[in-house]
């Protein structure tokens, strides 16, 4: 059996630590830049403290999308009538195309004029990073954006809590 030197081993204890650290920073700690429709910067630290909804989104897609869309909006209207305390963020998958601009435009279409639903746009970098620590899978197919649908409840402390993977799963199982 082979050991490691002593070098060795505290360079593992020490990558094994920041890699603890960064898993315990949670959802919340993914850097941006970040953009919200307004074309204003955004942080997901102001979101520490509260319960979120992450999900995200393709612009140009209108099948899964604007379900997950209807979702939101299901979400948003059940959470203001239980008098529950909740934010919603959707984030686009595509940074070259889903611009401030473009989800402003969408969120008229769809009727998501919540103040509590966020529409953000990143960098290719923030958005994959985003998208790894909600457990969304998305990849180029062609021109297209393919993803999973995806929505999950992160904590006041940023770790995912719970998610909805189905369509026709109880939208009220995401409350907190």
């Amino acid at each position: 059996m082979r050991s490691l030197s002593i070098p060795a081993a505290l360079v593992s204890i020490a990558l094994f630590g920041c890699m603890s650290c960064a898993c315990a920073q949670g959802v919340y700690s993914v850097r941006g830049p970040w953009l919200d429709d307004r074309a204003h910067p955004y942080s997901l630290d102001t979101l520490r403290g509260s319960f979120t909804v992450f999900t995200m989104a393709y612009g140009a897609c209108r099948r899964v999308c604007s379900s997950s869309l209807r979702v939101v909006r299901d979400l948003a209207v059940l959470a203001a009538e239980r008098h529950v305390q909740l934010s919603v963020l959707v984030v686009g998958l595509d940074p070259a195309q889903d611009k401030p601009a473009d989800w402003a435009e969408l969120r008229i279409e769809q009727k998501l004029g919540f103040s509590n639903v966020v529409f953000l746009s990143g960098t290719e970098a923030s958005t994959r990073a985003l998208a790894r620590s909600i457990g969304v899978k998305y990849w180029r197919y062609g021109e297209h954006t393919m993803h999973d649908f995806r929505l999950v409840l992160v904590s006041p402390e940023g770790q995912v809590l719970k998610s909805m993977d189905k369509f026709d799963q109880d939208v009220a199982s995401l409350l907190p």
